[in-house]
């Protein structure tokens, strides 16, 4: 099944009515892009009349099955147990996606990031949460819930590759903590023999990001007004495992993006549809 993604709503609820979308803003399908902005400078201005954007990222027709991975022995099968989900698609009972990272096109100027730090919990041989987002000059946190069980965190620049980010021993009681010093997606793995064990850092330039909860919403505040390009970026949920390689691989991520304009004071609303 080749994964299809369509888009059913757009709407733009400002003090002012937006202008007609020109005929290339219906979202679609693309080639992967990163998800972020090539790195772009960003500069803090003062804001006073910021706008916000909620949003949805839903699920559209019949849900696929997707299978567990058997635990080998030497991943701990007492405690991780016999089977572990994989999970790149999780759909609310109301078809809201989880887990999807959504952000603005080409912002160059705006409010202060919060730098708040992230924390990826590593619990029943799992990270929790499976995608984070944050900000250039964040601090990216690791702890484990798994007592008496060894992880490692071992993260790569790209979402494949070989282009190393750290690794890091991560055992019970212990945080590990990294400050992000470059724009760009990345990936988590563990060597510990847990090799299902997979999640997403997504680092921006600005503050305009967020990571779909499990309903499949999202809210940017703060958003200078005008009209903004708004990008889903979703990891994919097709199974392509590759020769020789024991951690299960998925079809290349849907990236869509839809219109947004913004009046002072105002609000937009965007809807992303997937389906399969």
């Amino acid at each position: 099944m080749r994964p299809v993604a369509l888009v059913a709503l757009c709407l733009a609820a400002c003090h002012r009515a937006p202008a007609p979308p020109t005929p290339d803003a219906a979202a679609r399908p693309s080639r992967p892009l990163p998800a972020v902005d090539d790195g772009a400078a960003y500069r803090v201005i003062a804001l006073r009349d910021g706008a916000t954007v909620r949003g949805r990222v839903r699920w559209q027709g019949a849900r696929p099955t997707l299978d567990s991975l058997m635990v080998p022995p030497h991943g701990d099968p007492a405690h991780c147990g016999a089977t572990q989900p994989l999970r790149p698609l999780v759909i609310s009972d109301d078809g809201g996606v989880e887990g999807a990272v959504v952000s603005l096109v080409g912002v160059t100027r705006g409010v202060a990031p919060t730098l708040a730090p992230v924390t990826v919990d590593q619990r029943q041989c799992r990270y929790e949460p499976h995608v984070v987002a944050l900000t250039v000059g964040a601090e990216l946190r690791f702890t484990s819930s798994d007592p008496g069980v060894l992880h490692n965190v071992h993260g790569f620049y790209g979402l494949e590759g070989d282009d190393a980010w750290f690794n890091a021993a991560s055992p019970a009681g212990l945080t590990v903590s990294r400050l992000v010093q470059r724009a760009g997606p990345a990936r988590l793995v563990c060597d510990a023999g847990h090799m299902w064990m997979l999640a997403y850092v997504h680092v921006f330039t600005h503050p305009y990001h967020a990571v779909t909860d499990a309903s499949g919403r999202f809210t940017l505040t703060d958003v200078p007004a005008g009209t903004w390009r708004v990008r889903m970026w979703h990891e994919g949920w097709t199974r392509r495992d590759e020769p020789g390689n024991p951690r299960p691989v998925f079809a290349n991520p849907v990236t869509l993006e839809l219109p947004v304009t913004l009046a002072p004071r105002g609000a937009g609303e965007v809807e992303f549809v997937l389906g399969g």
